[in-house]
């Protein structure tokens, strides 16, 4: 299994060139790499502080590589099952996870709406990996919502009703994006919010849905979060923030708010407040040169201004 030739790369000329596509081989090759996946979620487990980031790309890496050779064997055989549907579901899953835009991309290709549509009733997570993709697409062309929305017309409203919770919150989502109308991105991208917007989850992967709606939502936030700090830095002159949530009014709840800086979920070393983002995030922002302490004070900050 470790020495299974790529189909795209053996061209069936290399000794046992054509074994993915027999559907046993496949099936062998799925369980091989559930066994290096449940040994990255020991190693590496979600929300654990960020440990040998270099190793644990590595084997990001490498998981998507297993996957994308065995995708290769189902594209040839031309596989739509259920097995097929599920090994396109946890690639796609996992691309997103790992941050991993042009594998997800190359995901989506194949399984929106193709194989789904396959079925004579719609898969359960048929939606869900909708709502996935739609997102993808928000992020990777940020701010322009013109793939997104090319995206959700071929879609069409088989797996995003325009009426149904995903769909009136997506609404809701872009249109808050495309306004600047940043105090309600924290509201809508909240994790009780996000919970709501996918079904019960049965399965040994059952909790890859949510965790990769976390990860996409996170990057969108992070990139509409650079948008409206240049906002603000043009607006205000000087910024009074308290790191610490007990020592009275200042504006950190209200930038944690604008900035979406809680936490999406609470790491083993955050408490999931936005305090402690807060001050990584101010951190950051005088390293790049874009505050400086006020003199004389421990919680007031110059706002560097833009440049023209």
């Amino acid at each position: 299994m470790e020495l299974m030739p790529s189909l795209s790369r053996s061209s069936g000329l290399e000794r046992d060139g054509n074994s993915l596509r027999d559907y046993k081989v496949q099936e062998e090759y799925r369980e091989f790499i559930q066994e290096k996946l449940d040994s990255y979620w020991r190693r590496f487990p979600p929300n654990a502080q960020n440990r040998d980031a270099k190793q644990r790309e590595e084997v990001e890496a490498n998981l998507l590589i297993l996957f994308r050779k065995l995708r290769e064997g189902l594209l040839a055989t031309n596989r739509t099952d259920k097995f097929a549907l599920e090994v396109y579901e946890i690639s796609f899953h996992l691309a997103l996870i790992f941050k991993s835009a042009p594998q997800a991309t190359s995901v989506i290709s194949h399984l929106l709406p193709k194989v789904y549509l396959s079925f004579a009733e719609m898969p359960t997570n048929g939606p869900t990996s909708a709502l996935l993709s739609c997102l993808h697409f928000l992020v990777t062309a940020y701010p322009s919502q013109s793939r997104y929305l090319e995206h959700r017309n071929i879609l069409g409203s088989k797996f995003i009703s325009m009426q149904s919770p995903p769909g009136v919150w997506l609404d809701k989502l872009t249109r808050c994006l495309r306004q600047r109308n940043y105090s309600q991105l924290e509201v809508l991208t909240g994790r009780d919010r996000l919970t709501d917007l996918l079904p019960a989850q049965q399965g040994r992967e059952h909790h890859l849905p949510l965790q990769a709606l976390c990860v996409v939502i996170e990057s969108l936030r992070i990139k509409a979060r650079n948008t409206t700090w240049h906002v603000l830095r043009s607006a205000y002159r000087e910024l009074h923030l308290p790191v610490d949530p007990g020592s009275g009014p200042g504006s950190s709840m209200w930038l944690c708010r604008s900035l979406a800086l809680r936490p999406l979920v609470a790491s083993e070393t955050r408490n999931g407040d936005g305090f402690d983002e807060m001050k990584t995030w101010l951190s950051e922002r005088h390293a790049a040169g874009d505050v400086r302490p006020k003199e004389g004070t421990e919680d007031r900050w110059i706002v560097t201004k833009v440049s023209a």
